[in-house]
């Protein structure tokens, strides 16, 4: 006897905890979005995609939120469509504590734009993936010479992620040249000189020492004495002068 009311006790809460759920089920299905917040992340301020052209995306695709049941808003499509387009790096999509999807869309980040010899014309982003050329506000260092999309990817963004990476080189360096033997040379925005890199290898290595005769020996010598500096031999520094007239 007390085990048949152990079996119909177990019975009822089941049924209780089923309909419970149900009920609450029910009530989450009934929630309505109630609107849209859109983060635009753009940390070097590069305005390679703007919030406006975000919504656009959203807009041309059809992709409504507000009044919409959230059971009905699908997260993983939103950040599937919005990462189609080739500026965007990644979307986070998630739904607010007052009922509203919060996107936040971080942008691809550039690192470099190549005008190649070839008449090739794009960014490159620091894994070595390339975008469309589009209207980029801020500074960024050009490639030019002869640049395949291979060597751009292997060579050239480990270089250029180098340079982005440093506040100081970001400021000095205006142009890779990539020489015919596949040497590379660097220009910089306030020296007569150019920077004889040499093969794209030890780029750490080659920077420290190029930054630190920036420090310590251009002030002492000045920054248009030399003609040439090269950082292309390991643990030396070499400056060659400007003819003198």
């Amino acid at each position: 006897m007390k085990s048949a009311l152990k079996i119909l006790l177990i019975l009822a809460i089941a049924a209780f905890l089923v309909v419970s759920f149900v009920k609450i089920g029910g009530k989450e299905k009934e929630i309505v979005c109630q609107g849209m917040d859109l983060v635009v992340e753009d940390s070097l301020s590069l305005g390679l995609i703007s919030r406006d052209e975000v919504l656009g995306i959203i807009r041309d695709k059809k992709m409504v939120f507000e009044g919409k049941n959230i059971s009905d808003i699908n997260m993983g499509n939103v950040e599937r469509t919005l990462c189609k387009s080739p500026y965007i790096d990644t979307v986070l999509c998630s739904l607010t504590a007052s009922g509203k999807v919060h996107l936040t869309v971080i942008p691809k980040i550039p690192a470099l734009h190549v005008m190649a010899d070839n008449g090739e014309e794009y960014y490159l982003d620091r894994r070595g993936e390339d975008m469309p050329v589009g209207n980029i506000t801020g500074n960024l260092t050009i490639a030019t010479g002869r640049i395949t999309k291979d060597f751009a990817r292997k060579k050239l963004a480990p270089l250029a992620t180098c340079i982005q990476d440093s506040s100081f080189w970001r400021a000095q360096v205006q142009q890779i040249d990539v020489c015919a033997d596949y040497d590379v040379r660097l220009y910089t925005r306030f020296a007569d000189h150019t920077v004889l890199l040499g093969e794209p290898t030890d780029i750490p290595d080659k920077l420290w020492r190029l930054r630190v005769f920036y420090e310590k020996g251009l002030p002492e010598t000045g920054w248009n004495k030399y003609q040439s500096i090269s950082v292309e031999y390991e643990n030396i520094v070499i400056g060659k002068r400007h003819d003198k007239k």
